[in-house]
């Protein structure tokens, strides 16, 4: 049971890593290509990526929420579920902020 605890906090740090990844990836875009692709691709793209993360930090928070209900007569220490629901909360809250952020830049 120890390991099935482990994989699905790895699980979870997989997603948020993905998550963060693809956060960083369209700010990247919105800010170093501006001068060389037209602005409406820019936001596309930047729009795409940054809702991806924000989709990746909710699966992330739902997967280990699921598995984590079947462990629960299991005596062994985990994440706390509340802590992982208000990461997962705050950082798609913040990719949502940053794509109304980018969006208003970028014209």
């Amino acid at each position: 049971m120890d390991r099935t605890v482990l994989a699905n906090e790895r699980t979870f740090a997989a997603w948020i890593r993905s998550g963060l990844a693809c956060l960083i990836s369209g700010l990247g875009v919105a800010r170093f290509m501006l001068d060389t692709w037209p602005p409406w691709s820019i936001r596309i793209i930047a729009a795409i990526l940054i809702l991806f993360s924000a989709a990746s930090f909710l699966l992330a928070g739902w997967r280990y929420h699921h598995l984590h209900l079947r462990l629960v007569h299991v005596d062994v220490d985990m994440v706390p579920l509340g802590l992982v629901r208000l990461l997962s909360t705050v950082l798609a809250l913040c990719s949502l902020l940053a794509l109304l952020v980018v969006w208003k830049i970028i014209e």
